[in-house]
Formats: C-alpha cells, structure tokens, sequence
C-alpha cells in the first residue's frame, strides 16, 4: 500500500497522462460509434462543460485508484480530492471567461493550455491538503456529499443538461448536451432536456 510521499509522487507524475487521456476523451464520442455510456466520459460537444469533464475523469480515476492504493488509510484523502475536483471547473471557465473578456474570442491554443493548468492545479490542490489538512471524522463526513454530487453531475450533465447557456450551450450549434453533436442533431430523446428543448423551439 501507498504512504504519503508515494502518493504524492503519484499524483505529481500523473500530470502529463491525465492531459494526455483527458485530451483524447475529446474524440473518444466519435470513436466509440457514438455510443450513450462513452457520452457519459467523453466530450459531445463544444461547450464549456464538455471540455471540464473529460478534465475531471481521468482525475476521478486517479484518485480512485489512489484511495484503493493507500489513500483510504488517510482522513485527509477524501477532502483534498474533493476540494482539488471542484478546483477544475472553477480555474477552467474562470481563466477562459476571464481571459474572453480581453480578447473578445476563444483561442485555440490558450483554450490548451488552461485546460493543462486546470490539471496541473488541481494536483497541486491535491497534494497540498493532502499533507497539510489535519482532517477529522467530522470534515470527511462533510466532504463526503459533495464528492458524490460532482460526480453525479458528471454523470447526468451530459443526458440532461441545464438550460444554462455559458457553460453548457455549444456555441457551434446552439445546443445542449448530446442534442448538440452535429452527427446526432434533433434526433428525438438524444439527450434531450429542458434546455435542449429550449434551445430548439
């Protein structure tokens, strides 16, 4: 099992996969034939969310893995990832909105690079209250639900998505969710929700 200085180092040295996987969930959609359960971890369309989440899976995966390997025997575990999840929506629509209001656009290889920043920042979050949080039973218990709520978002965002046009809106095709990859269109029940009803009346 993993102690801390390995875990650590884990988490350090998985910068460059976690890109690497999370760039490649950009294609996996098409890849797969578009099949429903890869729609869930991989990117459908162009909108902000899209591109956030196939940040966050590889990252729920590693620490996954991590909390088998040792990261259970540490109160601090569950919160850090927590905190270091969250982290990635936060830094990644904040930096591309923030640095938009200079340039007026997306550019492309910005866009890159703050998604490889919201990676590596996350694994700093991780690592650093993973060492210095003194977490008690009482924190992990309060970190606990919202754990579960990213990852349930995750995993529902993509079939139902909110009608909320900043992030989740493609601004290719004014769509929603899966209703919003150009192959799928206004199929009838392709992830289709309030916001893609909205979206196409």
């Amino acid at each position: 099992m993993l102690d801390m200085d390995a875990l650590v180092a884990a988490s350090w040295w998985a910068i460059g996969p976690l890109i690497i996987v999370g760039t490649l969930l950009h294609f996996a959609y098409d890849w797969s034939g578009r099949k429903r359960v890869v729609a869930v971890f991989s990117a459908v369309n162009e909108s902000y969310w899209e591109h956030v989440k196939i940040a966050a899976w590889p990252t729920m995966l590693l620490y996954a893995g991590l909390f088998a390997l040792g990261g259970a025997g540490h109160p601090s575990f569950i919160p850090a990832a927590t905190v270091a999840l969250y982290s990635i929506p936060v830094t990644m629509i904040g930096v591309v909105f923030a640095y938009k209001s200079v340039t007026g656009r997306n550019v492309l290889w910005m866009d890159i690079g703050v998604f490889g920043l919201s990676i590596a920042g996350a694994q700093a979050i991780f690592v650093g209250l993973l060492r210095g949080l003194d977490a008690g039973l009482v924190v992990v218990v309060i970190a606990a639900p919202y754990l579960a709520g990213i990852v349930t978002a995750y995993v529902l965002f993509t079939l139902r998505p909110p009608g909320e046009p900043d992030v989740f809106l493609d601004p290719v095709t004014k769509r929603y969710g899966l209703r919003a990859h150009p192959a799928v269109g206004t199929d009838e029940g392709e992830g289709e929700g309030p916001a893609g009803r909205e979206a196409t009346s």
